[in-house]
């Protein structure tokens, strides 16, 4: 369901999508049922096989479909936290992203949405922008903490791999 590093449609940038289109359409309506299944904040449509630019998100208590989300503002602070990937399960780093993000986005109406968002929420814009655009979290990190993560990533993929064969 999920794709998973290094499947090339996770670093090829999304198309922008016309609002209320067919593809539009299927895409939200797959991200919504993939969301439901998954423990996350986020997911974009590249992850699961639609290289458009929609992502759902979950804010406060709400699942927001977003489509061609950008970030149109950053704050000059940045802070440092932990960040995951469904698309490079079982590893995490300190990712460095803005303290606050200003975003401008359709809804699947095609009315406009901006969105002034902070701390977590900001994070998970960010995330999942990126995504959008072909760039993982990782890619913010040093080349040495990359390696090193990306090591482990393939290390867990392998162990799993190995448990998966011998059932």
């Amino acid at each position: 369901m999920v794709r998973v590093y290094p499947d090339p449609i996770l670093r090829r940038p999304a198309r922008p999508v016309q609002p209320g289109s067919d593809e539009a359409r299927l895409a939200a309506a797959s991200l919504r049922r993939a969301f439901a299944e998954l423990e996350a904040l986020g997911l974009a449509a590249n992850q699961i096989g639609f290289p458009v630019q929609v992502i759902v998100v979950r804010l406060g208590d709400e699942d927001q479909v977003l489509l061609n989300p950008a970030i149109v503002a950053r704050s000059a602070e940045i802070e440092v936290d932990s960040e995951g990937c469904l698309s490079i399960p079982g590893v995490e780093a300190e990712v460095p992203r803005a303290a606050e993000v200003v975003v401008h986005a359709m809804d699947e109406e095609g009315r406009p949405v901006e969105l002034t968002l902070a701390e977590l929420e900001a994070r998970l814009l960010q995330h999942e922008v990126d995504h959008l655009n072909g760039v993982l979290y990782v890619d913010h990190l040093p080349l040495s903490e990359r390696r090193r993560i990306l090591r482990a990533f393939r290390e867990a993929q392998k162990q799993k791999k190995q448990v998966t064969s011998a059932t």
